[in-house]
């Protein structure tokens, strides 16, 4: 899971673990910003060229890919790997031109140094036959030539570049330096983004129960999380900071079951869009040589099986964070955090102090959640639409009716406020924390502390300040070299060192 927000809210939550804190389809695939396309129509056969001498339509190719998509899941083993498409045979099928597979098999020799057929297989991500007519066309054009065969396997040759071929490569990265595995198109990602919604698991009422026993809440706001993460809808967790909505978030989306398929990269109107990030993606499988070549017949390697993803956003988010970025000087785009969540979670966190407004933020992605579908521009004016299939989820210590208006806040279904600890949940935080970092409790001292705290009028405790009470009591014992206890005296003293540095309304 990425978390890209800066400073979090620090001991938030009711937390007892020394870590508390807190559709309609689209379906055309491009549209333009000229009018000219009309956007409720899926684009017909006639649209569609054919391939440069395969005689294959793209069109037919896709319809092949739609058919692997719908097979039975029981045909396949794993749902997962029911929605990943077969390897493609042909130009037509891997929707890409030989000009541009040749370029990119030029940058990665290039890079590589001398691969092997087996590894430009997997660097590709195409099959061996696929693999094979790329290398013959290479080498016709006296590009790439043999230095060896490798010790693995007979025919597995290794190449490198001749002198013409550094020249044309130089060429290639002057149009762009993208040299990661074949992109897929953006009508294949639309068909496998929408096949796999039918086999995404929701998590299980007693997931959510056993995530939440993590937490001390009272019943009816315990009851509440629960119904709200258990929807699968949007949803908003609000109140003071120190009491638990960060890291509510954080572990449900660590809590997320299944794998999705993400591709490496997408190909649209002439560019490249990288989607794949180690920072967000965790790949469930790695494959070696052999067996590159082995599931040659089976699955399309543009794609990886990942776990759901769960994207964590904080008061950095600005503008740029919302749309395609061009890199100038890679010149290809990298994907937004709501596409690298597809199939997952998008968390932000600390929503309204980001360098956009709220209404703004919500606006962006509320919308498309809704719809089922989202619009990407890039720098030339074309617009990419893809599907939408993230979830996500917001926290904040503002007021939500400062935030936005009504007319935004109804598309957020699910709003649940997590307040300050009453003086039975404070005391049960405090117990078991104390029995977490050992440190002794006379027989009434919890009682007596939460007592104290709660009749002082200028003291509204957060669940956080719990913590930091025990950890101030824990390193005082070991300054006094002796066993830590909450007694009235070292009580006293981290009242003293702690809640008197600061107003009580501060955020704790």
């Amino acid at each position: 899971m990425q978390s890209d927000h800066g400073p979090e809210e620090m001991a938030e939550g009711h937390e007892v673990n020394d870590q508390a804190d807190e559709s309609p389809r689209q379906p055309s695939v491009f549209r333009r910003e000229d009018g000219n396309h009309d956007v409720s129509r899926s684009p017909s056969t006639n649209d569609r060229p054919t391939d440069d001498g395969s005689g294959v339509s793209i069109a037919t190719s896709l319809r092949n890919v739609a058919a692997t998509l719908e097979a039975d899941p029981a045909a396949g083993g794993e749902p997962e790997i029911a929605c990943f498409p077969r390897q493609p045979r042909t130009l037509a099928e891997v929707g890409l031109s030989k000009a541009f597979l040749t370029d990119l098999a030029l940058k990665i020799i290039h890079y590589s140094g001398a691969p092997s057929t087996a590894q430009l297989m997997r660097r590709v991500g195409v099959g061996q036959a696929m693999i094979q007519q790329i290398l013959t066309s290479l080498q016709e054009e006296r590009l790439c030539e043999v230095i060896s065969q490798s010790d693995l396997y007979t025919g597995n040759y290794r190449y490198r570049l001749s002198e013409r071929g550094t020249a044309r490569v130089i060429e290639a990265l002057e149009r762009t330096r993208y040299a990661g595995p074949a992109p897929v198109t953006a009508d294949q990602y639309a068909e496998v983004i929408r096949a796999q919604q039918g086999y995404k698991q929701a998590p299980s009422r007693s997931q959510i129960t056993a995530l939440l026993d993590e937490f001390v809440f009272a019943p009816e706001v315990a009851d509440a999380v629960a119904r709200a993460l258990y929807s699968g809808k949007t949803t908003m967790l609000h109140g003071l900071s120190g009491n638990g909505k960060t890291k509510i978030l954080e572990r449900f989306a660590l809590t997320l079951d299944g794998t999705v398929l993400v591709p490496f990269a997408i190909y649209a109107y002439g560019q490249v869009i990288r989607v794949f990030d180690p920072s967000v993606h965790e790949t469930v499988e790695e494959l070696t040589e052999p067996e590159v070549v082995k599931d040659d017949d089976k699955l399309d390697r543009r794609w990886v099986r990942v776990r759901r993803p769960a994207v964590v956003l904080g008061s950095e988010i600005g503008s740029e964070s919302l749309d395609l970025a061009y890199d100038p000087q890679a010149r290809f785009y990298q994907a937004p955090p709501h596409i690298k969540a597809q199939g997952g979670v998008l968390v932000i966190d600390d929503l309204g102090r980001q360098k956009i407004k709220p209404e703004e933020l919500m606006t962006r992605w509320l919308i498309p959640a809704e719809r089922g579908w989202d619009s990407l521009s890039l720098i030339t004016g074309e617009k990419l639409t893809v599907p939408f299939d993230v979830r996500i989820l917001l926290g904040t210590n503002r007021p939500i009716h400062e935030l936005m208006g009504d007319d935004v806040l109804r598309r957020i279904l699910y709003k649940v406020e997590i307040p300050s600890p009453g003086p039975r949940e404070f005391a049960e935080i405090l117990r078991q924390l104390c029995r977490l970092r050992s440190v002794k409790t006379p027989e009434g001292a919890i009682e007596r502390v939460v007592e104290r705290l709660y009749s002082q009028p200028a003291v509204k405790p957060r669940a956080a300040n719990a913590r930091d009470l025990v950890e101030i009591i824990v390193e005082g014992g070991a300054y006094d070299e002796r066993e830590p206890v909450l007694d009235e005296e070292s009580f006293e003293r981290a009242m003293g060192l702690f809640m008197c540095q600061r107003g009580a309304d501060e955020p704790a």
